[in-house]
């Protein structure tokens, strides 16, 4: 209960003093500054609230060096299992470039939240209605055209165990459509800070965050692009499964 309480009254307090002071400073930007504005104050936020939580934050690169030589203006989708509500504070905190979220549509009716979200160039997507779904993957294909980087769940849910379930196909349509550069993304530890259908928050947990080799697709084949997700899927595995069996994150080794 404590963990929930400091949560709830660090993103009261800093909501409070973005809507006062960044909010109306937004009206007179461009949409590029208005979209970096708000991924960075939601960057902010996200440290706070793992703060409060005294999360234990471990960031993996299997090869930073590549990282860094993204332009990070490019189409750039980030494929990420999904434990919990915490994921997108952790990926927040712990990439070095800016991001949005294809989320639940649920979380567009979040007070404060969803105003945010929006201006971060966020989708919330539609899970029951096929026909909003495709508008807003459409939405979604346009968004990383334009430069802005998404993070994508393609479980299309949080796990109820932390394990990690099939990969659906529908999210991986950003990147046939695109042509994007794919980043996988591997979380583990999350689902201790809070679990799918629970308010309960433990403060005090370990998370490691691997961030894996870009993959370019956009000389990728038909075949190619049709076999990517599990491709994907399979790097996110192998990445957990080495996280499971607690390998020594500052071993050299930890990559074949």
């Amino acid at each position: 209960m404590v963990g929930a309480i400091l949560v709830i009254l660090t993103g009261f307090f800093v909501f409070i003093y973005l809507n006062i002071f960044w909010l109306p400073v937004l009206m007179f930007k461009d949409e590029k500054s208005v979209v970096k504005i708000a991924r960075d104050k939601m960057r902010l936020l996200a440290k706070l609230l793992l703060k409060s939580l005294k999360v234990k934050l471990n960031i993996i690169y299997v090869d930073k060096e590549s990282l860094d030589k993204l332009d990070k203006s490019s189409r750039i989708i980030f494929v990420c299992n999904h434990q919990s509500n915490f994921d997108i504070p952790v990926i927040l905190t712990g990439l070095p470039i800016d991001v949005g979220f294809v989320a639940k549509n649920e979380m567009e009716h979040w007070p404060f939240f969803n105003t945010w979200m929006k201006k971060m160039k966020c989708i919330f997507l539609n899970r029951v209605d096929p026909r909003e779904a495709i508008k807003d993957m459409k939405k979604a294909v346009e968004i990383i055209k334009d430069g802005y980087p998404l993070v994508v769940f393609p479980e299309g849910e949080r796990s109820q165990d932390g394990e990690i379930k099939s990969f659906k196909k529908g999210s991986f349509k950003l990147i046939s459509e695109t042509k994007g550069v794919v980043v996988p993304l591997t979380l583990n530890g999350t689902i201790e800070i809070q679990k799918k259908g629970s308010w309960r928050m433990k403060r005090g947990q370990s998370v490691t965050l691997v961030v894996d080799k870009p993959i370019y697709t956009e000389n990728f084949s038909a075949k190619e692009l049709k076999e990517l997700n599990d491709r994907v899927k399979g790097i996110v595995e192998k990445n957990y499964e080495k996280l499971k069996l607690n390998v020594d994150i500052l071993n050299k080794q930890w990559y074949d």
